[in-house]
């Protein structure tokens, strides 16, 4: 069981981390692939339309937000996930991101789209969680995850 905001939020943000290295490095070998001013703002441009084009569709019935509203309420919580184990799939995101980018320089854009989209769906689901008063979760059933939901606490 995870939740499911700090999923998404931990994936955008080791893809974005990673897509920043990969572009460092590879301009930092290679002097053919160096960045100008006009290409890191065309670049930021394209993140912030990615981003907001995203989170308005996954915001909508045709994104994820049926997925939120189908989820059924968290009838036992059982043991969370070491936090170990979220930190390795975040190092393994930002590691193969920043290969990926290294080894193709246009690969960035594709990058840039999935973490941007890892950031849009964790703002629909805080959003969703706001606007409710509940705390979304990725539940296993069987080979693959489920949403469900429990009431926030007061800790």
């Amino acid at each position: 069981m995870v939740r499911y905001v700090r999923r998404e939020l931990a994936l955008g943000a080791a893809k974005s981390a990673g897509l920043v290295a990969g572009i460092l490095v590879a301009g930092g070998v290679h002097a053919s692939r160096r960045w100008s001013v006009t290409d890191v703002r065309n670049a930021v441009c394209a993140a912030a339309v990615f981003l907001v084009v995203a989170a308005l569709v996954r915001s909508t019935r045709l994104g994820h937000l049926k997925d939120f509203e189908a989820a059924a309420p968290l009838t036992d919580a059982g043991p969370t996930p070491e936090r170990g184990e979220a930190g390795v799939r975040a190092l393994l995101a930002f590691v193969v991101t920043a290969a990926f980018v290294f080894l193709w320089s246009d690969m960035w854009v594709f990058v840039l789209m999935t973490a941007t989209d890892s950031l849009a769906k964790a703002a629909v689901g805080a959003r969703w969680e706001h606007r409710r008063g509940r705390v979304l979760w990725r539940v296993p059933d069987g080979t693959s995850w489920r949403p469900a939901y429990s009431p926030v606490s007061s800790r």
